[in-house]
């Protein structure tokens, strides 16, 4: 075995980096489970972006962090679908997974009826988030839901800022027409 040398990563990187966890932690989840319809698979997902960003510390610019994180989390839960595809058509295993991505409820936030009616329409706004295309669903989950620009959402997917725009119109015409008129949005 080689003996490698590890260094330590600058303290002032280290700061930098444990704000970008603390900063972006929670949106990363956010935008992984619902990317993939799987809070576990998220955590994961998260994980591995926050762990690839420690590793290529001094490589990164402090600023460019939450662009960077957030198209390494993209490429990770684009392999799990495509992983799951393959498994899919492999062993045609369709049963569908029931750890739904909710946002939860704050129970002490009114009457029984009132909790009720926000769980049901968040779950049709979970549904019709589901129903956009993986090409727009990432665009909209990105720029309307984790409240990137379209110059980080560009920067994020690879992409033009103009194609950007269109995904992102397409995205919002799809999820409002899946939601029909079920959810004032």
């Amino acid at each position: 075995m080689r003996n490698q040398s590890v260094t330590a990563p600058d303290p002032l990187a280290l700061v930098a980096f444990n704000r970008a966890v603390a900063e972006h932690s929670d949106g990363l989840k956010t935008f992984a489970t619902r990317m993939l319809g799987d809070s576990l698979a998220a955590e994961d997902v998260a994980q591995d972006a926050f762990l690839a960003l420690y590793r290529h510390l001094e490589q990164i610019p402090t600023p460019a962090f939450r662009p960077w994180l957030y198209r390494v989390a993209r490429n990770l839960c684009l392999d799990q679908l495509r992983r799951r595809r393959f498994k899919l058509r492999l062993f045609r295993d369709l049963e569908k997974d029931d750890d739904n991505p909710m946002v939860p409820v704050d129970p002490s936030g009114g009457t029984p009826d009132q909790i009720a009616e926000a769980r049901e329409s968040q779950q049709q706004i979970e549904a019709a988030i589901e129903k956009i295309p993986p090409r727009f669903r990432e665009v909209f989950l990105l720029c309307e839901l984790q409240g990137l620009s379209y110059e980080d959402a560009s920067a994020i997917l690879g992409c033009p800022v103009k194609t950007i725009s269109t995904r992102l119109f397409r995205a919002r015409q799809r999820f409002r027409a899946a939601l029909g008129d079920a959810v004032k949005v």
